[in-house]
């Protein structure tokens, strides 16, 4: 019985969607997941929303990215570099920094973009959108995602890096998706709402995108989607 307990046990038990591990830690400060579940994986060190976000790349069918130029702002295990054929990281202060609010980057020249809880560092978001917008093609689809706004209606900006809140210069609330609707006015804006496999946390991330092909795949029954902006010329 003591074998077959540990293999039910095994086989049971929570497995990280981006190595496979199924050992769990305690987060900074020793805590928990808003869910009561130790939230770091022991194996590859990812957190709540790295396997949340990782969970509708895998919906979206990471097979669909090979022939795609992906920059990624900020390195997190969400994506694999090997989905892409080009990958390109920016880590700010380090020597491939790339400035969001003016990206030293050609129009159109990438077709994955992934800015993952980088957008509420920077002091004008408003530019490093348009930016974003900029460099993104026509087949791809930028991948946006800050603190969830779902919990908070307004945004709140208090314009300087706040070193007791992680160096934010804000909390987006609801909002913003007003103000996707004014920087972004030629693409389609997805709110995609997922949760963590191991903890059951939940969370939201926002797909851009002008390519019909990939506003159809987020229509897809395995994610829950919603267009929260459409071009002004749909």
């Amino acid at each position: 019985m003591g074998l077959l307990k540990k293999l039910i046990k095994r086989f049971t038990r929570p497995r990280c969607n981006i190595c496979g591990g199924q050992r769990f830690l305690r987060g900074p400060k020793d805590r928990l997941s808003p869910t009561g579940k130790r939230p770091r994986c022991k194996r590859c060190q990812s957190f709540e929303r790295h396997r949340a976000f990782r969970r509708i790349f895998l919906d979206l069918g990471p097979r669909r990215l090979r022939p795609l130029r992906c920059l990624q702002f900020s390195r997190d295990p969400t994506v694999d570099r090997r989905w892409f054929d080009s990958y390109e990281v920016s880590i700010f202060n380090q020597s491939n920094s790339l400035d969001l609010q003016k990206i030293d980057r050609p129009d159109r020249s990438y077709d994955v973009i992934v800015c993952n809880h980088v957008l509420e560092h920077v002091p004008d978001y408003r530019a490093a959108l348009r930016e974003l917008s900029r460099i993104l093609s026509a087949r791809g689809f930028l991948f946006l995602s800050f603190p969830d706004p779902c919990h908070v209606e307004r945004t709140t900006d208090w314009g300087y890096p706040d070193s007791n809140n992680h160096n934010h210069y804000r909390h987006f609330g609801r909002d913003v998706e007003e103000v996707f609707r004014q920087e972004l006015p030629d693409c389609h804006v997805v709110a995609v709402t997922t949760a963590d496999p191991v903890t059951g946390t939940p969370d939201l991330a926002y797909v851009v995108t002008r390519s019909g092909d990939w506003l159809r795949r987020l229509g897809s029954p395995k994610l829950e989607a919603r267009v929260c902006v459409q071009p002004i010329s749909a």
